[in-house]
């Protein structure tokens, strides 16, 4: 029998840890993928594989590592998180994946012009 997660200390500390992994997440998947300098690379999968285990060892604990509101369904749903706590997840994730993307369009806005807007001016 698994014993659902509960977080003792209260909310604050697990909802930031899971803005920050997601905000991590996000934001590499971002430049690593997206972003104009790295076109011909397909080294992405381990910068986005090696965030993914750097937040896992270093959030995890306060959280339980979700950074993704899917996983943070699927973790309730098979019992690993109480189903009180599925806001944390929610709220920090989408939180954390929109100030990733706010963040991206404001250091990068060609990149976003470039892959969002006008893909088709590129060939």
């Amino acid at each position: 029998m698994v014993t659902p997660m509960e977080f003792k200390g209260g909310p604050l500390i697990p909802l930031l840890a899971e803005f920050l992994g997601t905000f991590a997440l996000a934001y590499v998947v971002l430049n690593s993928a997206t972003a104009k300098a790295n076109s011909n690379n397909s080294f992405y999968g381990l910068a986005i594989g090696f965030t993914v285990m750097a937040n896992a060892f270093a959030l995890g604990g306060y959280s339980g590592g979700a950074f993704n509101p899917a996983v943070a369904v699927g973790i309730t749903t098979m019992g690993l998180n109480s189903v009180g706590n599925i806001w944390i997840h929610l709220i920090a994730d989408l939180a954390g994946g929109a100030a990733a993307a706010a963040t991206f369009r404001y250091v990068s806005p060609d990149d976003v012009q470039r892959s969002v807007v006008a893909p088709e001016a590129e060939k």
